[in-house]
């Protein structure tokens, strides 16, 4: 089974095109590239952002050898409601796949109108009135209920992503928020399925803060807040251009000081023409000054989303790519807290968890409904002499290991 997404940020397009075989992820091709024309997540400028989606299509149709024409989409959580429903189906006897399907949709197509229908996860199925389970495919009955909680987003902030998408060939299959994808990168941890747990989304220029418990998503909140801001820090103290100030942050700095070295100096000319000596520790403490306010920010708006205790608090985005960033999270946090850190092959790089985490999430809908489908079928094919140099390339890269090794 082959899935393709595309998460469209403030800053950067990615897209992550992988294979799934033996419950495991393959990935075939993986882009970046620079996005223009939204702000906060939301499509600002029409123009720009077709141009940068043809940019980024271009560069993935040369590393795949084929266009993708289907997709997963992210979209940010502004007015995303969360709501308990019931649904209930009249199975024929053996419980399956369809019946699970049948039960979703007697409560999906009663919400309103105005309203996208983006997540739908069932808590448990009652069978007969009398079973529980959390997955009732296989058993027997004839009366399956569910409750579930929904998340409903207006449609006047989706349908502008459906609209551009239209206009390079895409056909958005399913959508996702980027809470629920990073949190399918650490559902292997059972001990966050126990209790609560505050997962933000440190995004370019917003931050998604939700709260789950045993494993739902039950509230959440956006903040104006994000890495951006330590870009213009830079910027505006060192009186340099946004594209050297985010080389530094990037390259240079880290996130907690404690771990600068004072005798690491960079050398940069500032828009007056004049070079300039930049310390690693002062940039580093100006970093980390502006991390440590944000994450602040962030743990005021956790404690006002509950009174429950949190078990653990996590942190995803790109920022958390920076050296000593998880140093930083535990000191505001405590010690039930880190970042979620991307470590399979081919994505060792924090701007994809959530894309990633795209892929693992729609792959587990499909098992709960039973449903087998994949977005390409005749994958060597399609990929033509791509696929020869992609094997070609892991051998070569296999021997050098083994030969330095």
């Amino acid at each position: 089974m082959i899935y393709s997404c595309i998460d469209i940020g403030s800053d950067t397009l990615k897209i992550i095109v992988g294979e799934i075989k033996e419950n495991d992820i393959h990935i075939l091709s993986i882009i970046n590239s620079p996005m223009e024309g939204i702000k906060r997540g939301l499509i600002k400028d029409k123009e720009l952002v077709l141009k940068s989606l043809i940019k980024a299509l271009d560069k993935q149709e040369k590393e795949l050898g084929f266009k993708i024409d289907k997709a997963i989409i992210n979209v940010p959580i502004y007015d995303m409601e969360i709501n308990l429903y019931h649904g209930l189906c009249y199975p024929d006897g053996d419980i399956k796949g369809e019946d699970v399907i049948t039960c979703f949709k007697s409560v999906v197509s009663t919400i309103d109108s105005y309203n996208e229908v983006v997540t739908v996860f069932p808590i448990d199925f009652t069978i007969d009135d009398e079973i529980k389970t959390k997955d009732p495919k296989g058993t027997f009955g004839h009366k399956l209920e569910s409750r579930m909680l929904i998340s409903t987003i207006p449609k006047e902030i989706i349908i502008p992503y459906f609209e551009i998408l239209k206009e390079v060939n895409i056909e958005v299959i399913d959508l996702s928020i980027g809470l629920i994808n990073d949190f399918y990168n650490i559902s292997y941890n059972q001990s966050l399925k126990e209790g609560y747990t505050a997962l933000v989304d440190l995004g370019h220029d917003k931050c998604e803060i939700g709260i789950f418990n045993k494993g739902l998503l039950i509230k959440s909140e956006l903040l104006n807040l994000g890495s951006k801001l330590v870009d213009h820090d830079i910027k505006y103290i060192y009186n340099i251009s946004e594209e050297d100030a985010r080389y530094l942050k990037e390259n240079i700095a880290l996130a907690s000081s404690s771990y600068a070295r004072e005798d690491e100096d960079y050398l940069c000319r500032n828009n007056d023409n004049e070079n300039i000596v930049i310390n690693q520790v002062e940039l580093s403490q100006i970093v980390e000054e502006r991390l440590k306010e944000t994450l602040k920010n962030v743990k005021n708006s956790i404690n006002a989303l509950t009174n429950h205790k949190i078990s653990y608090i996590i942190i995803a985005g790109g920022i958390s790519n920076l050296p000593g960033f998880d140093y930083l999270v535990s000191e505001i946090f405590g010690d039930k807290s880190y970042s979620v850190n991307l470590n399979t092959i081919g994505l060792r790089n924090n701007i994809y968890i959530s894309c990633y985490g795209m892929i693992k999430y729609y792959y587990e809908k499909l098992k709960l409904r039973g449903t087998d489908y994949t977005m390409y079928d005749n994958l060597s094919e399609m990929m033509g002499n791509k696929m020869k140099d992609l094997e070609d390339n892991i051998l070569e890269k296999m021997k050098k290991y083994l030969e330095n090794n």
